[in-house]
C-alpha cells in the first residue's frame, strides 16, 4: 500500500509540474491526455514490479515490497506476565506447578482472573486502517451512485425532446436546470427555450462525447473515491476537470475555425452570468460552464491558443515514463545479501544448517534476510520448520560488528527496548532482537495445549535461542567471535539456560531482573526424567555474566555468588513495573556491563 500511495502521488505531482511548465507549448487535448496515466497506474501497479539490484543506501530511498511492519505493543491473555506476580513467588509458581494445577492456573490467566494479570485484546492497527479506508471509499462510491441515479431519474422525468444534432447524431433535450448545457452519457441537455440555445454549446457537448468524456468523468470520480485520503489526487481531480474543458474549447474553435474564437468567448461570458448549483459538481456529467477563475483561464486560452510542440510532448512523456518506472522499482539490495548467503551455502564455505540430537534435538534452515529500514534488517530464522523472527539493528560504519542477542519478556515488542538498542548502536554494537513470542504460540507449535507444561514453553524458547546462535553465521554483519546474550525477566532465564549450554560460542551475558528461584528447574512432558536445575548449573558457568537489578534481590545475589565470573549491578529504581525510565536506566547499565565483560 505504501508503494502504491507514493507511486500515484509522484505521478500526480509530475503531471502537475509538466502542466505548469508546458503551458502554451502543448495542445490542450495532449495536456488532458496526460491525466489518463493515473487510472492506468492504479490498474497496473498490483501486477507490475521491476526488480533492480541497487546499493543498500539507494534502496532505502525507494519503497520496497517489504512494507513497514507495525509491531503492536500488545498483551496476550495467553501470556503469563511473571513480572506482575509479587516478588519471587512467580518463578516458584511456574516451575512447581504441574498437571491439573498448571491447567487451572493457565485457564485463570487466560480469563484475566489472576491478580495483577490484565485481560486485554491485541490491537491490530493495520486492520483498523484497512477497514477505515475501505469503509470511507465504499461510502463515497455508494453516495455518488445514489446521487447520480437520482439525477438521471430527474433528467428523464423533466426533459423535453428538441431534436437531434445533425453533426454528432446525439439527441438534444431541453430541461429546466441551472447546470445546462451539459452532456449526460449520450444525451445533450440545453435550455428549454430553443431561441436561447447556442450552436457553440451543442458543439462543445458533442466534443465532450467525441473525446469520451462521458466515460472519463466516471473514472475521474472513481479515482477520487479510491484515493480520498490523498490531497494530490484531489488536486488532480480538479485540474483534470479544467483540462477537460480546455480541450473541448480548443476542439470547438478547431471545428468552426480560428475566426470563431471571439463569438465563442461571448457565449462563455453569457454562461458566467448564471451560477451553477453546487450539488451539480459531483454528477457524472460534462458541462460547458465553470467557475469565474476557470472561465478566465479558458478565455485567455482562446485569446492565446496553444501551439503544437512535439518536443514538449516528447519531453513530457519521457519524464512521466521515468517517474512511472521509478514508482514500480523493487530494490533488491536485501535479496542481494540473501544471494550471498545462498552462494556461501552452495560453495560449502559455511556448513549446512544444523541438525542436533537429543535431548536438544532440532533442525535449522538457512535464514531469510529482508532490508526493512536504514541500518535495520528483519531476519527469519527457522527451527524445525517454524519461523523465529528477529530484527538486526546496525551501528554506523562497516561490519562485521560485535553483536548483542536480545530476548525480552513474554509479550513485549521490539519498541520496548529501543533505548537499549540505540545505546548499543551508539557504542558500536549491533543488536539482534529475537521477537518475543507469546507462550500460547509456543504451545500451539508444540502440538498441544493442556498436556504441555510451562517448562516446555520455556524449553522451546531456549531451542529458538539455540537456532538463532547456530545460524547467525550466515549474516555477514555479525562478528561471530564477539557474541553477547541479553535477557530481561523470563527472557533473562532463557538467556541463562542458553548461555550455560553454549559457553564456547559467547563472550558474555547480561541478565536484567531475571525471574530466579532456588527451586527453579525444567521438567519436560516428553521426558519427565529430563529435569534441569538452574542453580546446579550456575557454578559451571565460566562465561562472564552481569545481572542488573533495580533493587537488592536475594536470589540474584545468590546466583552471582555461585558463579565463577559474575557481577551484580544495582541501580536506584523503586518501581517493579517496566516503564521508559526503567528501560533507559537499564540501557545505561548495559554499557557498564559490557565494559566489565570486556
Amino acid at each position: 500500500m505504501l508503494r502504491y500511495i507514493i507511486g500515484v502521488s509522484l505521478i500526480a505531482a509530475a503531471i502537475m509540474l509538466i502542466r505548469r511548465l508546458a503551458g502554451g507549448r502543448m495542445l490542450r487535448r495532449h495536456q488532458y491526455a496526460l491525466w489518463l496515466l493515473i487510472p492506468l497506474y492504479m490498474i497496473a501497479s498490483p501486477f507490475i514490479k521491476i526488480n533492480v539490484p541497487v546499493a543498500e543506501e539507494i534502496s532505502n530511498l525507494i519503497p520496497s515490497n517489504v512494507e513497514q511492519v507495525i509491531y503492536e505493543n500488545v498483551y496476550s491473555n495467553d501470556a503469563l506476565p511473571l513480572s506482575n506476580v509479587e516478588n519471587n513467588d512467580a518463578s516458584d509458581m511456574v516451575f512447581e506447578m504441574s498437571g491439573e494445577q498448571n491447567i487451572a492456573f493457565e485457564k485463570d490467566v487466560r480469563e484475566g482472573s489472576v491478580a495483577g494479570v490484565p485481560s486485554k485484546t491485541p490491537v491490530n492497527t493495520g486492520l483498523i486502517l484497512n477497514v477505515s479506508y475501505i469503509s470511507v471509499a465504499a461510502t463515497l462510491i455508494i453516495l455518488l451512485t445514489v446521487y447520480n441515479t437520482g439525477f438521471v431519474i430527474f433528467c428523464r422525468r423533466n426533459r423535453k425532446y428538441l431534436g437531434t444534432d445533425p453533426k454528432s447524431g446525439l439527441g438534444i433535450y431541453g430541461i429546466s436546470h441551472r447546470g445546462v448545457p451539459f452532456l449526460l452519457f449520450n444525451k445533450i441537455y440545453v435550455e428549454e427555450d430553443p431561441s436561447a440555445i447556442s450552436e457553440y454549446a451543442i458543439c462543445h457537448e458533442a466534443c465532450h462525447y467525441k473525446h469520451g468524456d462521458f466515460i472519463w468523468v466516471i473514472i475521474r470520480h472513481l479515482v477520487l473515491a479510491l484515493n480520498w485520503y490523498n490531497p494530490l489526487i484531489w488536486a488532480a481531480f480538479i485540474l483534470s476537470g479544467r483540462d477537460c474543458e480546455l480541450a473541448c474549447d480548443e476542439e470547438v474553435v478547431s471545428v468552426y475555425g480560428s475566426g470563431s474564437a471571439e463569438k465563442y468567448a461571448e457565449d462563455l461570458l453569457m454562461l458566467m452570468q448564471r451560477k451553477s448549483d453546487s450539488s451539480y459538481r459531483f454528477s457524472m456529467t460534462t458541462g460547458m460552464k465553470s467557475g469565474y477563475k476557470s472561465m478566465r483561464r479558458r478565455l485567455l486560452s482562446l485569446k492565446h491558443p496553444a501551439r503544437t510542440s512535439y518536443k514538449a510532448v516528447a519531453l513530457s512523456l519521457a519524464a512521466l515514463i521515468v517517474v512511472s518506472g521509478f514508482s514500480v522499482l523493487d530494490p533488491k539490495a536485501a535479496e542481494h545479501e540473501q544471494s550471498i548467503i545462498d552462494e556461501l551455502v552452495s560453495e560449502a564455505v559455511i556448513d549446512a544448517p544444523v541438525k542436533r540430537e537429543a535431548p536438544f534435538d532440532y533442525e535449522t534452515s538457512v535464514p531469510v534476510v529482508k532490508q526493512t529500514y536504514d541500518r535495520i534488517k528483519d531476519i527469519t530464522f527457522y527451527r524445525d520448520g517454524s519461523s523465529v523472527k528477529a530484527r538486526l539493528s546496525l551501528p554506523e560504519g562497516a561490519g562485521p560488528f560485535k553483536t548483542v542477542v536480545m530476548r525480552g519478556k513474554f509479550g513485549s515488542d521490539y519498541s520496548l527496548y529501543s533505548s537499549v538498542v540505540r545505546i548499543l548502536n551508539e557504542n558500536g554494537y549491533a543488536a539482534l532482537q529475537i521477537k518475543n513470542t507469546h507462550e500460547s504460540e509456543i504451545i500451539s507449535r508444540s502440538g498441544g495445549s493442556g498436556d504441555k507444561t510451562f517448562s516446555d514453553v520455556y524449553f522451546k524458547q531456549v531451542l529458538d535461542f539455540y537456532a538463532v546462535i547456530d545460524e547467525m553465521r550466515y549474516i555477514p554483519d555479525i562478528d561471530m567471535d564477539n557474541i553477547y546474550l541479553w535477557g530481561h525477566e523470563i527472557g533473562g532465564v532463557i538467556a541463562l539456560y542458553t548461555g550455560i549450554e553454549r559457553q564456547s560460542e559467547i563472550k558474555g551475558m547480561i541478565i536484567v531482573q531475571p525471574e530466579l528461584s532456588s527451586n527453579q528447574y525444567l521438567e519436560f512432558s516428553k521426558d519427565p526424567k529430563l529435569a534441569v536445575r538452574l542453580y546446579e548449573m550456575l557454578p559451571e558457568c565460566y562465561t562472564p555474566t552481569v545481572i542488573l537489578e533495580p533493587r537488592n534481590q536475594a536470589e540474584s545475589m545468590k546466583a552471582v555468588d555461585s558463579m565463577p565470573d559474575a557481577k551484580l549491578i544495582l541501580f536506584d529504581y523503586s518501581q517493579r513495573f517496566v516503564d521508559d525510565k526503567y528501560i533507559d536506566m537499564t540501557a545505561e547499565n548495559t554499557i557498564e556491563a559490557l565494559k566489565f565483560i570486556g
